[in-house]
């Protein structure tokens, strides 16, 4: 399955609120080929319940989104599909169940441009775009070929096909590439094509497949197991793994075909995120690293060596960041190696476990990467992200997406805090952050009460200024109206 995935707000499951925040929609697409080797397209869309808007009807309420595609190529619409989404009719409104949706578009080899426009139909005002490069390739008579991995929330067998079924299975997508806690499994499925052509009709062979650490590249063997076929014109793979026991991380599942040689004819990976309570990061519990040499020493990937010097940037000093943006644009990975053994050695000193501490750190680090992230910017470079890492979870988190007049925001006070950066301890301080995007989960530190960060005392009407343009510097406030809790939400966050 291609990485691609609309957040319109990044905000998971488990942070949901129901009081209809920004429209929140997840997007994925695989690419797949028949048994007479026509390429389709398939898209899969998510709705979160929590936020439409869900209406009053005869027998309960109900949300609807429409839903356009348009499928170009240059500047010819090849495919084009208008029509509203309906959700599930529920009788209580504070159970908001998400809803879901599959298409299929038959499209020739090529490279074509997908705009997806998504519409809250009981708010037309929620309205969000996304455009996205699809590239279509499949011969049969060159290689072998595989679909995309596409990611399941579930899958039953069935004898009534419907848009969601294939190889007699209907498959649910789960639309994201994060796992908290809660979810216990990864399903996957897959097609391979043209291995009757390659090795013949009804050869044996293989599928193989394993979680591998991302920035290891070393294979988990406790998450792996094999399936044997005969080829055929169409080989499908349908296969999950247990991940209770997989510990927070960045993965890859990784599928790969192999004949009865075990030679590797091809192979496909799925990048993912988990979060878990379990202590350990990645697998490393069973790789025996006693040192920090021995774990970074182990790190092969560049771009990984790259990440992990980038998120010490909100605990580092000044003169530290600038040598961090050195090396990661010169991405020599010896010197990566060398300087994160130090600076972890150094932040120890005599009194604590560097290896441990790196650990601990680094989870915070993926946290950040899953809830706080903006777009494709890294968490730890976004401002909510910077203020985790370099302050902590905050005791009081107050969300508010809703408020009339103003952007959405957020208010994060900290009872007793340190600033790993400046080496301060700080009391009873706040930061408050807003959304001015709306659609994009961007929110911008506006304002705090700790010494060396953002202070404006005209904070409260930068939240309305959509509402309220102020030429009067000396207001510090906006105008009272329906509805204006900042006042409340700033004194009391909950």
């Amino acid at each position: 399955m291609n990485s691609i995935r609309l957040f319109l707000t990044f905000i998971l499951s488990l942070l949901f609120y129901n009081i209809f925040p920004n429209l929140t929609v997840y997007f994925n697409y695989g690419t797949f080929s028949t048994s007479n080797s026509k390429p389709y397209l398939e898209t899969y869309l998510t709705i979160s319940g929590n936020s439409v808007k869900f209406a009053p009807i005869t027998n309960g309420f109900q949300a609807s989104v429409n839903v356009s595609w348009k499928i170009m190529k240059d500047t010819s619409i090849i495919k084009s599909a208008n029509y509203n989404l309906k959700s599930p009719v529920i009788s209580d409104t504070l159970q908001t169940p998400s809803f879901i949706d599959n298409q299929r578009f038959s499209l020739d080899n090529g490279i074509y441009n997908l705009v997806l426009i998504v519409t809250d139909n009981a708010n037309p005002s929620k309205t969000t775009k996304h455009s996205e490069k699809i590239t279509i390739l499949f011969n049969r008579d060159k290689k072998i070929y595989t679909s995309d991995i596409q990611i399941l929330e579930s899958y039953a067998k069935t004898n009534v096909p419907s848009i969601l079924t294939k190889s007699g299975y209907n498959l649910i997508p789960y639309n994201i590439n994060y796992f908290p806690k809660k979810q216990t499994a990864i399903k996957f499925y897959m097609e391979t094509y043209n291995l009757d052509t390659l090795i013949g009709n009804g050869s044996k062979f293989m599928f193989n497949y394993y979680i591998e650490n991302k920035e290891t590249l070393r294979r988990l063997d406790e998450f792996s197991g094999f399936k044997k076929q005969t080829s055929n014109k169409v080989n499908p793979l349908l296969a999950q793994f247990d991940i209770t026991a997989l510990s927070s991380g960045n993965y890859n599942l990784v599928i790969e075909v192999r004949d009865s040689l075990n030679q590797m004819l091809s192979q496909k990976k799925w990048f993912f995120q988990r979060q878990n309570d379990i202590e350990s990061l990645s697998g490393y519990e069973n790789g025996n690293f006693r040192s920090l040499e021995t774990f970074f020493n182990s790190v092969q990937d560049a771009d990984s060596l790259k990440q992990m010097v980038e998120c010490l940037w909100p605990i580092s000093s000044y003169k530290e960041r600038e040598w961090q943006q050195t090396q990661a644009t010169k991405k020599d990975p010896a010197l990566m190696r060398s300087y994160l053994t130090d600076y972890w050695k150094k932040e120890a000193a005599d009194t604590a476990n560097p290896l441990k501490l790196w650990f601990d750190y680094y989870k915070l680090v993926l946290e950040t990467n899953a809830l706080l992230k903006c777009g494709k910017q890294k968490g730890y470079y976004t401002d909510r992200g910077r203020v985790y890492l370099q302050y902590g979870k905050p005791d009081q988190r107050n969300q508010v997406n809703s408020e009339p007049e103003t952007y959405p925001y957020e208010i994060w006070q900290y009872y007793r805090i340190y600033d790993k950066a400046t080496k301060r301890f700080f009391t009873n301080k706040k930061f408050v952050f807003a959304n001015f995007m709306i659609s994009d989960d961007c929110y911008k530190l506006i304002h705090s009460e700790v010494r060396g960060e953002v202070y404006d005392e005209r904070w409260q009407l930068r939240l309305v200024d959509r509402s309220q343009q102020k030429l009067d510097f000396d207001q510090t406030k906006p105008e009272k109206y329906y509805g204006n809790n900042i006042d409340e939400n700033f004194s009391n966050p909950r």
